[in-house]
């Protein structure tokens, strides 16, 4: 090879490494401070001394002037930009193999080099690894743009390269007169998608009857979840509304990358969701209690008896909504009061109030 076709030919890769790379560095580099800064932004002091009360229990609590940083320092230690390095060195290698032997296979197909001095894959490995290269690629750029990034992630899209060769070849010997279209076009396809695809096939295949899928739970009936973020929470074990409302909110965020104030939202419909089921919709959002934090408030202004004109205004209109609510729930004043009062006094909702006050 002459000294312009090795030049050409290193350029070429480290183009096609830089576009899988660049958008995780953007965000280890840029992203990461902006979803930290979410989580401290929504965090005052005492929310933080909340936090260490229901869900640090066995740490040593800090004091009121030590909270900020203590808070700083556990969520560092959690999610630091450490946890990056190992799977950003393995994606690099992948990549870098990847990509050179996918590029130096094309240019000596084209014969713009003499001679591969690696090895030159068949027609179908080779267009299997674009097609993965493709998907990553396209993958992490969105990632970068959403905030949407973490270590799993990137070793998620290592093991996609990793297999996108042999995941190519099985699915060309099903239509072998398409193989190189069909390596390509499948390996553009997220992993879950493929291992679906192969189940099926194989279960047909065998002869195999699928099991049913478990039922699916009414976690999508939450106010401003869809079938994308279930999928997102599904991913990290939290496919029920009781996993919600009794989550860790800090380590949700971080591990799904949803907005720290999005994960609280959801924490708080779905305490209240589980007293009250599709009626939190159809008959209590309207009225203005729309999750846990809403209903405590109503509490508290029930109970309020000081002597200020706005607290006694306030009593008097939760007395007088209280049998009126209890009318369109179909339920007696008393044991609405009493489901209210076990939502109120919850202890995620009382850290959920402490957070939103």
């Amino acid at each position: 090879m002459s000294l312009f076709e090795i030049g050409f030919s290193c350029l070429l890769v480290a183009a096609g490494v830089a576009g899988l790379v660049t958008p995780f560095l953007h965000y280890v580099l840029v992203g990461w401070k902006a979803k930290r800064k979410d989580i401290m932004d929504g965090l005052d002091r005492d929310a933080r001394l909340a936090y260490f009360d229901m869900f640090a229990r066995t740490d040593k609590k800090p004091s009121a002037d030590e909270a900020m940083e203590a808070f700083e320092a556990l969520y560092d230690s959690w999610y630091g930009r450490s946890y990056f390095l190992a799977p950003g060195i393995l994606l690099f290698v992948v990549a870098l193999v990847s990509v050179g032997l996918v590029a130096l296979t094309g240019l000596h197909g084209l014969k713009f080099i003499d001679q591969n001095p690696i090895l030159d894959l068949p027609d179908t490995a080779m267009a299997a690894m674009a097609g993965a290269y493709l998907w990553v690629c396209d993958d992490f750029i969105s990632r970068a743009r959403r905030l949407d990034f973490s270590p799993t992630d990137v070793l998620w899209g290592t093991l996609r390269f990793s297999i996108a060769i042999p995941m190519g070849y099985a699915f060309a010997s099903i239509a072998p007169e398409h193989g190189s279209f069909v390596a390509f076009a499948l390996g553009a396809f997220p992993l879950t998608t493929l291992t679906t695809m192969l189940q099926r096939v194989a279960n047909k295949t065998l002869g195999i009857q699928p099991t049913a899928d478990d039922a699916s739970d009414d976690i999508i009936k939450l106010q401003g979840i869809n079938r994308t973020i279930v999928e997102r929470l599904a991913l990290e074990d939290i496919t029920t509304v009781t996993q919600i409302a009794y989550c860790d909110p800090v380590r949700l965020t971080m591990r799904s990358n949803l907005t720290f104030n999005f994960v609280t939202d959801c924490m708080n419909q779905a305490l209240a969701w589980m007293y009250f089921e599709d009626q939190l919709g159809s008959v209590m959002r309207p009225l203005g209690l729309r999750g846990a934090v809403e209903i405590k408030h109503f509490v508290d202004e029930y109970d309020d008896t000081s002597p200020e004109p706005t607290a006694q205004a306030n009593r008097q209109r939760a007395i007088a909504a209280l049998p009126q609510i209890a009318d369109k729930l179909g339920r007696s004043p008393e044991t609405l009061q009493l489901a209210l009062r076990e939502i109120a006094e919850d202890p995620f909702t009382i850290f959920l109030h402490r957070v939103w006050t």
